[in-house]
């Protein structure tokens, strides 16, 4: 009689406790037992944030990586492969991050956990394990009559059975963690999508990592930067970090709490919130500088680039990626917001993050348009004959054999120097490499180079 009804999750599903949770076992040699739970797609995500840390016991993370693509499986060439794995690894393990994928048996989650498995096999740990946390929708798990148990599974033991899975999914047996999102229906992909947003939101936004981070890091003696104004912890901390540890008061904390973080402030505990302010302000304060982010464009250029040109150095450090082969960097800012990028790529000899870069639109003529940036480059030369030459240069002859050259930036390398030591090198009939009509020579420059060219000739004269 209610055929012609629209059916409504709100209206036609009633909501009761839970009856799959526990551990999760896929069997096999060397295989780890992982957790899971069904939720419904209305839980909030404070309290699957609050499950994940206080009862899975999993660290806050310091980064969240969201791995997003289809559940079709595809080919992909094996050393792409390998270097998507291995750096995807790399990234998970020196970040303490979270991986978040779909968490099925198939596509890009399926190579997901193969890296894992790889990391897991060849390293052989038991702690530190990577975390891999698949969102999927319950309604599309095959043999998910497996899980449901009324008092739990401790473990529940899953068969990945991808020949009789059908229009089903299995979950990946290399996941760590597993949210099973129902919303009533069944075989219906997709259900998991908001609550997955909104978990993910609500992780990027947590500050509990955040605060043992900056806090570990100056203990490090590791300069932090806080942008006031850029909400939450970073506001509170900048309130607070030019008062003496006096005037740091439980009451005043409070306050701010309230005050940047609203209802979630009740998260923290009051006593080591203090306690943790005062060690910051009291021993540490000379590694915080505090800065404005609304303190017109310059500083929002600035925040731009800090975090463009740390987003590269982490993958320059951490990534062993022909990225160009694997993703592709998209940047809707301006080519000169990615100059500071550019110089740390040909710094630090990075020639597939040079042809991203210029793929995403840096002009190498604007990139040069000055001549100070040419010159910092060559001052930063990695130690080399050259280098030590072009230095022996600018002192003026002053470096005796055996001695390092001096740091970059102790002396001005002018391009007039190049251009001699270059010419010097090469032989005197050689024309210069940069000429003094484009770029200006200082009066020392110019000298210098009168006497290497009168030197040049003498010597020249001397072999005739």
């Amino acid at each position: 009689q209610h055929c012609d009804e629209q059916w409504d999750r709100h209206r036609h599903v009633r909501e009761v406790p839970t009856d799959a949770f526990g551990d999760i076992s896929f069997g096999g040699l060397g295989q780890k037992t992982g957790k899971y739970v069904r939720v419904s797609s209305d839980t909030s995500c404070e309290s699957l944030y609050q499950l994940m840390t206080e009862h899975w016991k999993l660290r806050s993370p310091n980064l969240l990586i969201s791995v997003t693509g289809g559940a079709k499986n595809f080919y992909i060439k094996t050393h792409l492969k390998d270097k998507f794995r291995r750096g995807l690894i790399k990234v998970a393990q020196t970040t303490g991050a979270w991986i978040l994928t779909g968490g099925t048996h198939a596509g890009v989650m399926k190579h997901v956990g193969m890296a894992v498995r790889d990391y897991t096999l060849s390293s052989g740990l038991m702690e530190g394990q990577i975390v891999v946390i698949g969102v999927a929708p319950w309604g599309v798990i095959h043999n998910r009559h497996a899980l449901v148990h009324p008092e739990g599974c401790f473990p529940a033991y899953y068969a990945l059975d991808e020949q009789g899975q059908g229009r089903l999914s299995c979950l990946d047996i290399n996941h760590t963690h597993f949210l099973l999102v129902d919303d009533g229906t069944h075989g219906h992909y997709g259900v998991e999508i908001e609550l997955r947003a909104r978990l993910e939101k609500l992780i990027s936004q947590q500050s509990l990592g955040k605060r043992g981070t900056i806090y570990n890091a100056m203990l490090k003696h590791t300069p932090c930067v806080v942008l006031e104004g850029s909400g939450r912890l970073a506001d509170v901390i900048a309130q607070v970090a030019a008062l003496p540890v006096s005037k740091v008061t439980l009451v005043l904390i409070n306050q701010l709490m309230k005050r940047f973080f609203g209802q979630e402030c009740k998260s923290f505990t009051e006593v080591q919130v203090i306690e943790w302010t005062k060690k910051v302000t009291d021993k540490n304060i000379h590694f915080i500088t505090i800065s404005d982010s609304f303190g017109g464009q310059n500083m929002r250029n600035v925040s731009n680039s800090i975090t463009k040109f740390e987003l590269l150095n982490m993958f320059f450090l951490s990534l062993e990626l022909s990225c160009g082969d694997v993703f592709s960097i998209s940047f809707s800012s301006q080519s000169c917001d990615l100059h500071p990028a550019m110089f740390s790529a040909l710094v630090g000899d990075k020639p597939e993050f040079v042809r991203v870069l210029l793929e995403n639109g840096v002009c190498v003529r604007k990139f040069l348009e000055h001549e100070d940036t040419l010159c910092e480059l060559y001052a930063h030369l990695p130690a080399c004959f050259f280098l030590r030459k072009l230095a022996k240069r600018v002192q003026g002859g002053k470096i005796r054999r055996g001695h390092e050259p001096p740091p970059p930036g102790s002396s001005k390398i002018s391009l007039s120097h190049v251009a001699e030591e270059v010419r010097h090198l090469l032989g005197s009939f050689t024309q210069l490499l940069y000429q003094p009509s484009r770029y200006k020579m200082t009066e020392d420059d110019v000298r210098l180079a009168a006497s290497l060219r009168t030197h040049i000739r003498n010597t020249s004269a001397t072999k005739t």
